[in-house]
Order: structure tokens, then sequence, then C-alpha cells
């Protein structure tokens, strides 16, 4: 139980600048890298910097992601974010030296991210 809450906590921290720009109808979804980096260090967390690929496939999953803004994130690259205790994590899309359009991702989809780094390829089914 406190592993959620804390997962819960700094998920409150590090997507707090975003609901005040939302807030203020501002277009803008993205803050300062430090301002999630840091929450998320300080609950002893990872920000763990993605491939190419992966960033690929996270911007295929935030266009269909039903949570997320239509269109594309922004940025050229992606990091994910976790903390002990919680197999999913938030996944920032990267621009510069800016965190933008955080996305939440369970545990089942850090599987597939790190299969993508690793040229993982896993068929569920027989076939058609």
């Amino acid at each position: 139980m406190f592993r959620i809450a804390l997962a819960a906590s700094i998920g409150v921290i590090a997507l707090a600048p975003f609901v005040a720009r939302a807030a203020d109808s501002s277009p803008a979804r993205c803050t300062d890298i430090s301002v999630p980096k840091s929450a998320i260090a300080a609950h002893n967390g990872k920000w763990i910097e993605l491939t190419s690929e992966q960033w690929q496939f996270l911007r295929g999953v935030f266009v269909l992601n039903p949570n997320t803004p239509p269109g594309l994130p922004y940025g050229d690259k992606a990091v994910l974010a976790q903390v002990d205790g919680d197999p999913g994590g938030l996944v920032f899309f990267i621009d510069g030296d800016r965190a933008c359009t955080p996305m939440a991702i369970p545990g089942v989809l850090v599987g597939m991210v790190r299969d993508v780094a690793a040229s993982t390829i896993s068929h569920e089914a027989d076939g058609l």
C-alpha cells in the first residue's frame, strides 16, 4: 500500500506544472526538465533515457491513448521515470531541455518497451 501511495505522490509532484498550465488554457504541455527529474530523484526513482526505437514505439502508443491530447507528442526523444515497487512508469517526451506531455504506462507496457530495446519479437497468437 505504501508503494502505491508513493507512486501516486510522485505522479502528483511531477504533473503539478502540467495541471497548472492546463488550467490557464495554455497550449504548452512542457516544463523545465529539472522539475520532474528532481521529483523522481527525490523519491529514489529512476530516470531512464529511451532509445530512438522505444521513442517511436511510444509515440504510437501516445497517439492511440485516449488519455493524451490529440496529435503526436512534442520532442525528439523520451524518458521513462519509475519508482521502486511500481512496475509501471511515467513517460516524458523530451524537447530540448523541456519534459513534455507525460503519459502514465502500466507495467505490461514497460515490459514491451524493454522488448523493443532488446529487439525481442514475441507473437502471442498462432496467426490468422
